[in-house]
């Protein structure tokens, strides 16, 4: 990625565009637009499912500990992105040399092509911003294991996630 698209993303990310937010685990879905997005736990695994109502939805994900945690639902960052888009955060199955706990990131598009791309699994907490035609998945860069330093991902529309390019 370009020195300016990795200062963008900074910017972005600082300013609240990739805003977290707890999926709360309710009867009431979560309304974005014509789509809304349920989390239900039917023990034990949690199934993220979308649709335009109860009974025409579409199982998404399932598993434990599912969380949304940034939304490019907006006008403006759907503009930027190029699509919209959900960014969720599940437990993951694989494991940690650290014994951390592993964590599986997705993006969920939404609209007339739903699409679920990933995981990008991780030891560490990911951050998530938002730049021109892409969302990145970022481990904190100082990060070192004997695997290297951290990850860096990039999502973009249509295409899933790509070889990101330092």
């Amino acid at each position: 990625m370009r020195n300016g698209k990795r200062i963008l993303c900074l910017v972005l990310a600082a300013g609240g565009l990739a805003t977290p937010m707890m999926a709360q685990d309710q009867g009431a879905p979560l309304l974005i637009g014509p789509e809304q997005v349920w989390i239900e736990t039917i023990d034990p695994l949690q199934i993220m499912w979308v649709g335009p109502n109860q009974y025409d939805r579409i199982e998404v994900l399932s598993g434990s500990g599912i969380e949304i945690l940034a939304l490019a639902t907006s006008a403006e960052t759907v503009a930027l992105v190029g699509a919209k888009a959900l960014v969720v955060q599940t437990n993951g199955t694989h494991s940690c040399e650290d014994l951390s706990a592993p964590l599986a990131y997705y993006v969920v598009t939404l609209g007339e092509r739903l699409a679920t791309d990933g995981p990008v699994t991780a030891c560490g907490a990911l951050t998530v911003s938002f730049a021109p035609g892409e969302i990145v998945l970022q481990e904190d860069p100082m990060r070192r294991t004997s695997e290297g330093s951290g990850i860096l991902a990039v999502w973009m529309p249509g295409q899933g996630f790509v070889a990101a390019s330092e």
